[in-house]
């Protein structure tokens, strides 16, 4: 498979170039240390470095056909970012999952070309998320149903939950035939956990009974 050429390299080093503060952002909720100083001057030569080798990281997928993905921009992140240069960053938050998606949505416009003819449909990929319902009264679950939905992309969905704000929520597209929202008005959530697979929740409505709330994301990356 063609390598980058030295253009698209460029682009890559100056997209992490341009995305440094709002990296350190979304991982540890402010752009500077705790002397005011931004991180991507207290890391600038660690940073420089990065900016140079990711390139390479991404040739390498290139040469072995292998499909450069956002577990790959996670796993980098992880190594060269959180493990390297601040370690005590939680990336089970929704702001990791936000930063990788972010920064990955600018290096799949530059890579995308070099897998047009390996992977042609990779240009036009839906997630599906697989959705149980436990409804419990008085403890006991008298009733359960599960469909899936197609969302644009998992945070988008994440998100739906970490910012609900008691009204419905709905505008995922149901491929099974059983439709509804997502979330009915007036309820409240707790107890909200999730990963890059999965989330779970309690979501309690007025007329006393309790729903657990599960979720699988699916999509074959």
């Amino acid at each position: 498979m063609e390598k980058l050429n030295q253009d698209d390299k460029d682009k890559l080093s100056q997209i992490l170039h341009n995305s440094w503060d709002n990296v350190f952002k979304l991982l540890t909720n402010s752009s500077v240390d705790e002397y005011g100083v931004p991180y991507k001057e207290v890391y600038k030569y660690e940073l420089a470095e990065r900016e140079k080798d990711f390139p390479n990281l991404v040739d390498i997928y290139l040469e072995s056909n292998s499909f450069f993905d956002r577990g790959a921009m996670k796993d980098w992140l992880i190594q060269e970012i959180v493990g390297a240069l601040l370690r005590d960053t939680d990336c089970r938050r929704f702001q990791f999952f936000m930063c990788t998606n972010q920064l990955y949505d600018l290096v799949l416009k530059v890579i995308r070309p070099y897998y047009r003819g390996l992977y042609p449909d990779r240009n036009n990929i839906e997630t599906k998320v697989i959705e149980t319902n436990l409804s419990i009264k008085e403890g006991e679950i008298f009733d359960h149903q599960s469909r899936m939905v197609s969302v644009d992309n998992w945070e988008d969905y994440i998100q739906a939950y970490v910012e609900y704000d008691g009204l419905a929520v709905g505008g995922f597209r149901a491929i099974t035939n059983m439709l509804g929202n997502s979330i009915q008005k007036d309820a409240k959530i707790s107890n909200l956990q999730y990963d890059e697979l999965h989330l779970s929740c309690d979501i309690k409505y007025k007329d006393g009974w309790t729903e657990k709330k599960l979720a699988y994301k699916c999509q074959l990356r």
